[in-house]
C-alpha cells in the first residue's frame, strides 16, 4: 500500500512538472499543489483511521447495514469537503488568477 502511494505521488509530481514545463502553471503553483496534496492525503488518512472505532461500534450495536449507511454518509461528506477545499486552492493559484483577469 505504501509503495502504491509513493508511486501515485511520484506520478502526480511528474504530471505537475510537465504542466510547469508547458507553461500551464508556474513553480509556485507547482509547489502549492504538491504541498496541498501531501497535506490532504495525511488529513484524509487520519480522518478515515478515526472512523474505524465508531464504525465497528455501529456494526455491533446497529448492524452492518446501518453502519455501512453511516460510513457512506461520512464518506460523502468528506468527499464534498475535500472537493470544496481543492476548488478553493485551485482558484487561488497564480496561473488561475492570471487567466481570470
Amino acid at each position: 500500500m505504501q509503495h502504491d502511494q509513493q508511486a501515485q505521488r511520484q506520478a502526480w509530481i511528474e504530471a505537475l512538472a510537465q504542466l510547469r514545463q508547458q507553461g500551464a502553471i508556474d513553480a509556485d503553483d507547482e509547489n502549492t499543489l504538491i504541498r496541498h496534496m501531501d497535506e490532504r492525503l495525511e488529513a484524509v488518512q487520519a480522518e478515515l483511521k478515526a472512523l474505524v472505532p465508531e464504525y465497528e461500534r455501529r456494526v455491533e450495536t446497529d448492524g452492518r447495514g446501518a453502519a455501512d449507511a453511516w460510513l457512506g454518509e461520512r464518506s460523502r461528506e468528506m468527499g464534498e469537503r475535500e472537493g470544496s477545499d481543492a476548488r478553493r486552492m485551485v482558484d487561488s493559484l497564480t496561473s488561475v488568477q492570471a487567466s481570470v483577469t
